[in-house]
């Protein structure tokens, strides 16, 4: 007799980024970009894992394939794919809470592109170097306000998708208020 059993597991990779992103934000005591930028950075991951997921809990066999099926479409490709299964959800591209969603879409490709940030300007000079700004079009983003912002505009509509996608759904992550569910789940049968 085999000792072997079929395992079936699933990781949500949401959960992981959401609470490293928290763990980050616990760690920032100020408007420091050390932890604010990979807090803000992983909770729009998050996000982006979380469409992914409500994208496999409704459409399974679409996101099997799902870099070769919304290749060219983006985030809102996949949103869109999402929410015309739930006619209920009310998805209001320019207003909050989707609306810093969006910015916080800039603020990714910001980072992932790494892009040099070049400016030339005139300044009094000051000892210890004071006259040199290093500004950058992040700085908007990495304040402890901006992230907590962010990070409550995701969930709000994390949680808004959520609601409906039960309706429409049995997956049983979908019972957990979003991010708040477990890190996986597994079951097993000879």
């Amino acid at each position: 007799m085999s000792n072997k059993i079929q395992v079936n597991e699933e990781i949500y990779t949401h959960e992981y980024l959401w609470r490293s992103s928290t763990k980050l934000l616990d760690l920032a005591t100020d408007d420091s970009y050390h932890y604010l930028m990979p807090s803000l950075l992983m909770s729009y991951l998050a996000f982006e894992a979380f469409i992914n997921f409500c994208g496999y809990a409704v459409f399974p066999e679409t996101w099997k394939n799902e870099k070769e099926h919304f290749k060219g479409k983006g985030i809102e490709g996949k949103i869109e794919e999402i929410v015309d299964l739930v006619p209920e959800f009310k998805w209001n591209k320019g207003t909050p809470p989707y609306q810093t969603v969006r910015k916080i879409a800039n603020y990714r490709d910001m980072m992932a592109h790494g892009k040099v940030v070049a400016s030339s300007y005139t300044a009094e000079e000051k000892e210890i170097g004071s006259h040199f700004r290093y500004d950058h079009d992040w700085d908007k983003y990495l304040t402890r306000e901006f992230v907590k912002k962010a990070r409550d505009c995701i969930q709000s509509f994390s949680e808004l998708l959520l609601i409906e996608l039960r309706e429409v759904s049995d997956h049983p992550h979908l019972i957990f208020k979003a991010y708040e569910g477990s890190l996986a789940s597994a079951n097993g049968h000879p």
